[in-house]
C-alpha cells in the first residue's frame, strides 16, 4: 500500500522545466508583464508568478532584475530583425524600395509592441554593452541599414560617403518616424488605416532624394 501510494505521489510530480524552457517562459511572463504595466511593472517576484514558478526560479538564469530587463531587450531586437528580414527578402532588388521595406518593418514593429520598442531604445534600464549577447543583437538591426546603403552605393544610386553615418541618417529619421507615431504625435497625417505607412513612404521618399546621386 506505502509502496503504491509512493508510486502515485512521484507519477503526480510536475516535470521540472529545462533550464532554456524556463529562460524563455521567464521572458514571456516579462514581456506580458511590460505589455500591462511598462518597465515599472518588471519584477523577478512577478516575473516567476506569472511563469508559475517559484519565486527563487528565475536566478538561475537571471541575476537581478537588470539582466531580465536585457534578455527581454534582446527578445524585442531578435523580433524586429526577423521583421525586417522577412520584409527585405519580399522587396524588390532595388535600393528605393529596400529602404521603404525596412522602414515598414520597423514601425509597423512600434505599432504592434509600442511598450516593447520603448524599452529597447530607452537606454535608461540597461546599458547594452554590458550585455554582448543583447549589445550583439541590437547591432544586427543596424547592420540592415548598413547592407541596403552599401549596396546603393555598389550600384550608384546612393551618394559616396560612410555608410555607417548614412545607415545612422537613415536610422534616426525611421525611429524619429516611429516613436512619434506611436505616441500620437503625428495626429492627423497618420490617421486612417494606410495613415502611418503613408507617412513612412513619404520620409523614406524624401530621404532617398537626399542620399541618391545628382
Amino acid at each position: 500500500m506505502g509502496e503504491e501510494m509512493n508510486s502515485h505521489v512521484e507519477r503526480q510530480k510536475p516535470k521540472p522545466y529545462h533550464h532554456g524552457d524556463l529562460r524563455y517562459a521567464l521572458i514571456q511572463a516579462g514581456l506580458e508583464l511590460l505589455s500591462e504595466g511598462g518597465a515599472a511593472a518588471l519584477d523577478l517576484r512577478k516575473v516567476a508568478r506569472k511563469a508559475g514558478v517559484s519565486h527563487a526560479a528565475p536566478y538561475r538564469h537571471f541575476a537581478d532584475k537588470q539582466a531580465l530587463v536585457a534578455a527581454i531587450n534582446e527578445e524585442g531586437f531578435r523580433r524586429l530583425a526577423e521583421r525586417i528580414q522577412s520584409t527585405l527578402c519580399e522587396a524588390p532588388d532595388d535600393s528605393f524600395e529596400q529602404l521603404q521595406a525596412i522602414a515598414r518593418a520597423y514601425v509597423q514593429f512600434a505599432q504592434k509592441y509600442p511598450w516593447l520598442m520603448c524599452e529597447m531604445f530607452s537606454g535608461l534600464t540597461v546599458e547594452r554593452e554590458a550585455f554582448p549577447d543583447l549589445y550583439t543583437a541590437s547591432k544586427a538591426v543596424f547592420t540592415f541599414y548598413i547592407e541596403v546603403v552599401k549596396r546603393g552605393q555598389e550600384r550608384g544610386s546612393i551618394i559616396d560617403g560612410d555608410p555607417g553615418a548614412l545607415a545612422g541618417v537613415l536610422w534616426s529619421l525611421l525611429h524619429g518616424v516611429a516613436m512619434l507615431t506611436i505616441e500620437n504625435q503625428m495626429r492627423p497625417y497618420t490617421d486612417g488605416p494606410d495613415g502611418a505607412e503613408r507617412v513612412t513612404r513619404f520620409s523614406m521618399q524624401l530621404l532617398y532624394e537626399g542620399l541618391g546621386r545628382k
